[in-house]
């Protein structure tokens, strides 16, 4: 582990402690789309990581879903992606399933993942050419179709335009799969593929801050991660996301095709 991934696996873990033991939570506002809620915790955890990481990088860019920075670009330099709570209704409902997701790339390429369950003490975190882990135990995704296993498939409850298509490609993908799951975060719905946890992970819509920390946790752990029609992801808001082994990638794009 290098030096630079050991510092912020310790700032994400910090942060964690910032909202793991919250009561809970009653202060709501919304953001744009239908049950987009946000509280207080999501912009004191992101402040606290932009804080800390700057320490790190202090040339770095920041690209974030709260206060103002979900409309920055990544750099050609140092870019974190923040999702400060991703599964912020989990966090509101204490279900005990939500991630601090923090990614790095540098010259527009992952170069660090991290992604902190703080209810359950999970850090899964990978750094480019590295592989990815689960608290220290190397992470490797086995070959197999979408049968071998559940299937964490996201409805993209902020954009009801989605709603038919998602339950249409959910139905299609239920016969297929050993059943269905929604745990409510993208971020670790990602890293529960990587570690065989769920055999695939799909959403029709996720933001980049969603998506970009677990990338490299999918590919350093020798899974595949795209668009619903196979296109690379680029680190671009408002696409979908179908992660998986290669096998069952390849079979989730051959079910869904004739609804594109």
């Amino acid at each position: 582990m290098t030096d630079l991934l050991s510092s912020i696996l310790s700032v994400v873990r910090s942060a964690g402690e910032l909202i793991r033991d919250i009561e809970p939570v009653t202060e709501l506002t919304h953001k744009e789309g239908p049950a987009n809620f946000v509280t207080k915790y999501d912009s004191m955890v992101q402040s606290y990581l932009i804080q800390n990481l700057s320490l790190l990088l202090p040339d770095a860019s920041f690209l974030g879903e709260e206060d103002g920075l979900s409309e920055e670009k990544v750099g050609d330099g140092y870019t974190f992606i923040l999702d400060p709570i991703d599964g912020t209704t989990n966090f509101i409902c204490s279900f005990m399933l939500s991630g601090i997701s923090v990614g790095l790339t540098y010259k527009h390429e992952m170069l660090i993942g991290v992604v902190f369950n703080p209810f359950r003490n999970e850090m899964f975190y990978s750094q480019k050419n590295m592989g990815s882990y689960l608290n220290g135990r190397r992470l490797m995704m086995k070959e197999g179709l979408l049968n071998t296993g559940v299937v964490n498939f996201g409805t993209a409850p902020y954009n009801p335009e989605l709603r038919d298509f998602a339950f249409d490609a959910a139905k299609i993908i239920s016969y297929h799969t050993m059943d269905l799951r929604e745990i409510g975060s993208a971020a670790l719905g990602l890293c529960y593929t990587a570690c065989g946890r769920c055999a695939a992970y799909a959403s029709p819509r996720l933001c980049v801050w969603d998506y970009a920390a677990a990338s490299l946790i999918i590919q350093e752990a020798n899974g595949i991660l795209t668009s619903f029609d196979g296109t690379a992801l680029s680190y671009r808001s408002g696409i979908s996301v179908i992660a998986s082994n290669p096998q069952g990638h390849a079979e989730f794009l051959n079910l869904i095709e004739p609804l594109l």
